[in-house]
């Protein structure tokens, strides 16, 4: 009998514990909304936006209501999905003693909230405020550790676009709010888009470092960068606008820059799929996230793909991935 209790588990035992895991509530709205993004970012910023400059006629009329129709329901739920995903971070975070990063992230939740319904002038500067103060909460502790160096860079380059892309908007808004714009602006922003595209490259060496060279999420992905190539050169100057659009880039340097970095933030993101899937999510959500962050709802899906980056470490963890094993240095 204390032969048998002492017995390792079987591959079997193992498997049944796998399949016991459930989706948490956080869990759940944190893994869909990637999909729902993405799909908001094709239909309303990309699709809509271009068939405004095509004749209404024949199928595509149909085809372009009901696009824009489903667009429209993606961009609602969307943010709906990411405000409770945040609210799901600040209870969890309560519950767990991280009282800090609780008042980081619900004050930036609380900020928008009020932005939302009480539009005015003054209000997109103090969200923005919030909000960097929201993401160097969550990223400190990740940021601020001494090892693996390759994974702080890379979260460090997302981060400080972010933060200079919120300097800037900020700027801008003194404009508005105050007797002028502040200093630094532009610069703010051409430096915000430089680090976007190094924190690419960052990223897929931080792939690369952890777990080595795979063919498969390369050649996966390849039509990215395959794609942004032939849009520039069939329409460089409408696929400029469109980038601006969606993206929030100016696309001010060379743009095998550009195409080498989306195909390392597709492979990378291809390549921590199976093994680091809160990772992948992460990396998903930046694409409908942008640069620009004009948008509350942008500012909290890059909010929430910082946490999936930097492996929750400031809330204690991630929620656990169904099917995976669990993962003793970073939750999930």
């Amino acid at each position: 009998m204390i032969v048998e209790e002492r017995a390792p588990a079987t591959p079997r035992a193992v498997a049944a514990g796998r399949s016991r895991a459930r989706w948490t509530p956080l869990g759940a709205l944190l893994a869909i909304l990637p999909a729902i993004a993405i799909t908001e970012l094709l239909l309303v910023r990309t699709f809509y936006r271009v068939g405004i400059f095509i004749p209404k006629e024949g199928p595509f009329r149909t085809v372009y209501a009901a696009a824009t129709t489903l667009g429209s329901f993606a961009l609602n739920l969307a943010s709906v999905v990411a405000v409770l995903a945040l609210v799901g971070l600040v209870v969890t975070a309560i519950r767990r003693g991280r009282i800090a990063l609780a008042a980081g992230v619900g004050g930036f939740v609380a900020g928008s909230a009020v932005a939302t319904l009480f539009q005015g002038q003054y209000q997109a500067p103090v969200v923005r405020l919030l909000f960097a103060l929201a993401v160097a909460s969550v990223a400190w502790p990740h940021v601020a550790r001494r090892d693996r160096l390759l994974e702080r860079l890379a979260v460090g380059g997302v981060v400080a676009a972010a933060l200079l892309s919120s300097y800037a908007g900020l700027a801008a808004d003194a404009g508005s709010v105050g007797p002028g714009p502040l200093p630094g602006g532009t610069f703010a922003e051409l430096a915000g888009e430089a680090m976007v595209v190094a924190a690419g490259f960052l990223v897929l060496a931080t792939w690369v470092a952890r777990e080595g060279f795979r063919w498969g999420p390369v050649a996966w992905t390849a039509p990215v960068p395959a794609a942004v190539v032939g849009l520039w050169s069939a329409s460089g100057a409408i696929t400029g606008i469109l980038v601006l659009w969606t993206a929030g880039l100016r696309l001010y340097l060379p743009l095998w820059i550009y195409a080498g970095a989306a195909w390392a933030w597709a492979a990378a993101a291809a390549g921590w799929a199976r093994s680091r899937p809160w990772h992948a999510v992460g990396l998903l959500l930046l694409p409908p996230a942008g640069f620009l962050l004009g948008t509350t709802y942008q500012q909290s899906l890059l909010l929430l793909a910082v946490v999936l980056l930097t492996d929750g470490m400031a809330l204690g963890g991630l929620p656990r991935w169904p099917g995976r094993e669990p993962d003793p240095e970073h939750g999930g």
